[in-house]
């Protein structure tokens, strides 16, 4: 995101003359603004001079100050950082129309014309009901390393997520192959197992579970277990297995899934007559590791094609509110609820039937 913040401002300021504002914490910034110029007459005034007093960094240091016009400055030095210097927040608030309504009508006030508003799902759900509800020309941009967007072949976020990931999965299996033990590890991606499938083609695990194959049964789990001790019998010394936080269980269950697997796991490997009863299983919930770190070269260029596409569309009376996406190589902006790209899904089982061609021992 601050790959894109950065684009976003030295293209207002460089390529169009336009100047930008960065809003605090998202939609609850734009909340509390909101509620400050409510609070008293003078709110809006107060507001307006603070904006033009702390400009970039100085607006940055203060905490209080929800709007900041930003400048060169403030954005140098950030491309490769992890995590917004904007910061980003969830709201509530923000779900009630009366709330929305005093949103817009602050921008209004202010004289802001546009909104680029970056982030996952509920982000860009925000931005369709402010296209729906106000004048303002808004374009979202797709950021979650989940890439369960399905508009877009990719989202900002991913590339550096599967990055981290795969510099994790080296880890675990220096101790997976020295003490060898198989590692469950998992990896965020509630609906999409994209992150889990790409870092496992990347990484060369041996195993990736994901949403999209169903359910996890008792009969599965055992059929996994069986597979990996199969391996083992034929000269492999160890395993790592990615699943994706989003992986079901028949019957429900509350806990991790790694930690569901690794029981199930560890009772097959353990059971009379097995040929590795001390074979060791190792749970790990690698959890916000994947959100953060140095964003990838890969992560930094769509983020400034996003970027530059953004400005485009923006500056075109012709233009379109709606949704940057990478479709086909190629960056273009999508309606608010475009229907997914079939490619996606297809291209999803392929990449499973790779890795499983690849990981066969």
């Amino acid at each position: 995101m601050n790959a894109f913040l950065r684009a976003v401002v030295r293209l207002g300021l460089n390529r169009h003359q336009v100047p930008v504002l960065g809003i605090r914490d998202g939609y609850r910034g734009l909340v509390r603004a909101a509620r400050q110029v409510n609070a008293d007459t003078d709110g809006l005034v107060r507001l307006k001079q603070e904006i033009e007093r702390n400009i970039g960094n100085r607006g940055l240091i203060d905490a209080q100050q929800n709007i900041i016009q930003m400048d060169h400055a403030s954005v140098s030095g950030i491309m490769g950082k992890g995590g917004t210097i904007l910061g980003s927040a969830r709201c509530l608030d923000f779900h009630k129309p009366e709330v929305r309504r005093e949103v817009i009508d602050l921008l209004g006030k202010l004289g802001v014309g546009s909104l680029i508003i970056s982030g996952g799902d509920g982000s860009l759900t925000g931005a369709r009901l402010l296209a729906e509800e106000s004048n303002l020309r808004i374009i979202g941009v797709p950021a979650t390393i989940d890439n369960d967007l399905q508009f877009t072949e990719m989202s900002l976020g991913v590339d550096t997520a599967v990055h981290t990931l795969v510099w994790a999965v080296d880890h675990f299996i220096d101790t997976a192959r020295s003490h060898r033990r198989v590692m469950v590890l998992e990896t965020m991606g509630r609906e999409s197992g994209d992150l889990a499938r790409m870092a496992a083609l990347a990484s060369g695990a041996e195993m990736v579970i994901t949403p999209e194959s169903g359910a996890l049964t008792e009969s599965r789990m055992r059929g996994l277990a069986e597979k990996i001790e199969g391996a083992m019998t034929r000269g492999r010394g160890h395993a790592i297995v990615l699943i994706a936080e989003g992986v079901k269980f028949e019957p429900e269950q509350k806990r991790n899934g790694a930690y569901i697997l690794r029981d199930a796991f560890q009772a097959y490997f353990q059971r009379a007559g097995a040929p590795f009863p001390d074979l060791e299983v190792r749970p790990s919930v690698l959890g916000h590791l994947q959100r953060g770190g140095h964003a990838t070269p890969g992560d930094c260029i769509l983020a400034a094609r996003f970027a530059e596409e953004a400005w485009k569309s923006l500056l075109d009376s012709n233009g379109k509110n709606g949704i940057t996406a990478l479709r086909y190589n190629k960056v273009e902006i999508v309606p608010f609820g475009c229907p997914d790209l079939p490619e996606r899904s297809i291209h999803s089982r392929a990449m499973d039937a790779l890795h499983d061609d690849l990981a066969n021992w």
